[in-house]
Formats: C-alpha cells, sequence, structure tokens
C-alpha cells in the first residue's frame, strides 16, 4: 500500500534524525553549564521537539508497527518480504533502538537490560540512525529496487 510505503520512507528518516541529532535520553547532565549548551542543539522542527521522550515513544512505536505492516503489505507488484527487506529491517532497528532508550529513561533498574543489548542498539545508535536515513532516501527515490 502506498500509505505504508510513504509512512516507511518518512519514519525511517524521523528515527535516523532523532538517533543521529538528538540527545542520548540515558546520558545524565552534569551540570547546569552543560545544561545551557545541551539547550542550544535541541532539534525542532514545525513544532516538534526531538528531544522529547514522549515523541521518540511515539515514533519508535510507529517504526515497529509501520514494519510489521510493510512485511504483511505488497507494494505495486513487488516480491513479498525480500522486497522491502532493508526499509523494514530499518524499521525495526530504529524502533528498537529508541524504545530501548526510552525504557532505560524511565526505569527505575538500569541493570535490567543486557550488556549486549545495550551495546547493539544504543551504543551504536548513531550508526543504526545514519544506515535509517540512508534506506529511507533510497527508499524514496528507488521505490521498486529490489530489498530497496
Amino acid at each position: 500500500m502506498v500509505q505504508f510505503y510513504f509512512l516507511s520512507v518518512l519514519l525511517n528518516i524521523f528515527a535516523g534524525l532523532i538517533l543521529v541529532y538528538g540527545k542520548n535520553l540515558i546520558v545524565q547532565k552534569q551540570d547546569s553549564f552543560d545544561d545551557e549548551i545541551e539547550s542550544d542543539k535541541r532539534i525542532s522542527f514545525g513544532g516538534l521537539n526531538f528531544d522529547s521522550p514522549g515523541f521518540r515513544l511515539v515514533v519508535g512505536v510507529l517504526c515497529v508497527f509501520v514494519g510489521v505492516m510493510k512485511i504483511l503489505s505488497v507494494f505495486r507488484n513487488d516480491v513479498p518480504v525480500v522486497g522491502d527487506l532493508l526499509p523494514v529491517a530499518a524499521g525495526f532497528f530504529s524502533g528498537a533502538s529508541i524504545l530501548l532508550e526510552y525504557y532505560i529513561y524511565t526505569s527505575s533498574e538500569i541493570d535490567s537490560v543486557p550488556p549486549a543489548v545495550c551495546k547493539v542498539f544504543i551504543d551504536s545508535r548513531k550508526i543504526i540512525g545514519a544506515g535509517c536515513i540512508l534506506i529511507g532516501i533510497l527508499h524514496f527515490v528507488f521505490p521498486q529496487a529490489m530489498l530497496l
């Protein structure tokens, strides 16, 4: 469906921007001087604050949901499952990274997440974000390319 194609492109780019340019919610601010510097770097576009935990929660849930729907629906005579493999994988990885970061930010127990999972989804968030932006742009430019 065209709607899920559009949502996949849009959410992959949004999630990539959040992961690359957004602040890491887990890292606690150390002093007020850092707060002033960080407040100048906030990303907002059209009234949307990309550093807001609520906005990130919505984007993370939507990334995973649209990834599932892209697996189930086929776009214009495309090959099922394989045709949208990279956008779906980018949606799953970015959604998992954003949701895990939100969970750790709101949880009282930080040790509840295994270190290997934190290393993959939290420590390499900028790599995941750059991949999401690239896949989102390529998916928009080449809509019927195999794996895109």
